[in-house]
Formats: structure tokens, C-alpha cells, sequence
């Protein structure tokens, strides 16, 4: 079997069970564990997937680091953020999560907008504090240090005991029939609550997420109001997405 063809059955299986064993593809494709750990770091190489130990993840199922996030889409994220910034108002209770979109937007935030702002990202948080009239409320726990977010229940508790005028949630992955999903089983628990504390969803989307779902459902597309991305709104990628009680902007 020529290298390539392996190199396709290798992403075949990923994209139907997100993980191979590099034992099982050396018996299924009948050739020795080194030369199964070469294509694996060929594939990685090409940014198709993250090697783990045994075998390999599907890349788009890892969860990125923060120093990841932050340098991919740069631009993208700031022309979402240009259009999000328009619908923050003064006296606004807010809502952010730890996506690096929010962080381009936190940057943004007009010197003039007093609003309270709750975020558990260690970085928005940061960059809040520097704004003149925001009061930044960080919603403590455990350190994710790679992803640079607090997580876990004490994060999710306090969440339930806000009430939100607007919430602005970046995401990895939405799709009209699942709706917004997350590789992260906890991150996906902590942004279902911060949508069911907020009165009006914004959803800020890089235009290769939309259409795209990941593993752990957050909530269906029917709580979600507004989808900003980078794309203009009658762009045909959104076309499954006409009839739906949903503003993109």
C-alpha cells in the first residue's frame, strides 16, 4: 500500500472515531509500528492531526492552547470584533467567555462605555482592567494554564447567580441541526450556563467554524440571537441557516 493511500485511511478513521491506536492501524494496514509512527508524524506535520501517546487525535478535537487561539485568524477575529463592539452599551451587565475573538473585542470597548463585564478568561479579564470605566468581575477556579481560563464547578456555580444583559460566546464549532458544540466536555457545561444567564446570545464565529460541529453539544440554535463573523451576512455559507429566528451580522 503506497504511503499516501495510508495516509488517507489514517484520516478516514479519524474523522468517523477522532482517535486511532497505532497498534490497530499496524494490523489493519499490515505494516510495522515505525512506519505507522512515520505517517502519523507526516500528518501532524501537516497540521491533520495531534499525535498522542499510542496512536493520534483528529486535530479540529484538541483543544488549543491560549498561546494557539491567540495568533490564529488574527484578522478574522478583528473585523468580528468591530462589528460585535456595536452592540455594547453603557450600563450593560456582560457576559464573555475565554474565546481569543473576545479578547480582540475587550481590546476595542470604546473608553466611553461604562458596563460590568464577568469573564473567567485570565487574559480579557487583563485587558479589561485597563479600560477606564468597565468593572471587570472574574469569576474564579482552578487554572486551566494551557488554555488560561478558570474551570470546573466553581466557575459554573457563580454563573447561575448572574443575570446577563448580553452574552458574547466564541465557539469551535456551530451547525444549525446541533447547534453550538465544543471539543471540551467542562467548557461546554460552562458556556451552557453562561447562556442560560444571559437575556441576548452573541455568538462571535471565525466563517470556517460555521457549518462545523464538535463533540459536546452547549445548546441548541434556537437560544442563540445574533452570529457575528467575518464574512458578509449573505455570504451562501449561511444559507441553512435562512428561516431561523437568528440575526447574522
Amino acid at each position: 500500500m503506497l504511503k499516501q493511500e495510508r495516509h488517507k485511511l489514517i484520516l478516514d478513521k479519524l474523522k468517523l472515531s477522532k482517535k486511532v491506536l497505532s497498534k490497530n492501524l499496524s494490523d489493519e494496514l499490515l505494516v510495522s509500528e515505525d512506519t505507522i509512527r512515520r505517517d502519523l508524524k507526516e500528518l501532524e506535520s501537516k497540521d491533520l492531526i495531534y499525535k498522542v501517546h499510542g496512536g493520534a487525535l483528529l486535530k479540529e478535537n484538541r483543544v488549543r492552547s491560549y498561546d494557539e487561539r491567540s495568533i490564529a485568524d488574527v484578522e478574522e477575529k478583528k473585523k468580528i470584533a468591530f462589528k460585535a463592539v456595536k452592540l455594547i452599551k453603557s450600563g450593560q451587565v456582560i457576559i464573555m467567555s475565554g474565546s481569543s475573538t473576545n479578547l480582540e473585542l475587550a481590546k476595542i470597548i470604546p473608553q466611553e462605555i461604562n458596563a460590568t463585564i464577568y469573564t473567567y478568561s485570565l487574559p480579557i479579564a487583563v485587558e479589561l482592567s485597563h479600560h477606564p470605566s468597565i468593572e471587570v468581575i472574574f469569576i474564579g477556579g482552578k487554572l486551566n494554564k494551557e488554555a488560561q481560563v478558570t474551570v470546573g464547578i466553581d466557575v459554573v456555580n457563580p454563573i447561575y447567580n448572574i443575570s446577563a444583559d448580553i452574552c458574547f460566546m466564541g465557539t469551535d464549532g456551530i451547525d444549525v441541526n446541533r447547534g453550538l458544540t465544543e471539543p471540551n466536555w467542562e467548557v461546554s457545561r460552562i458556556k451552557n450556563s453562561m447562556i442560560r444567564a444571559s437575556n441576548y446570545v452573541v455568538v462571535l464565529c471565525v466563517s470556517s467554524r460555521v457549518n462545523s460541529v464538535k463533540r459536546h453539544s452547549v445548546v441548541s440554535i434556537s437560544e442563540i440571537d445574533a452570529l457575528v463573523s467575518d464574512i458578509n451576512p449573505d455570504d451562501d455559507i449561511f444559507n441553512e441557516f435562512t428561516g431561523l429566528n437568528l440575526t447574522i451580522i
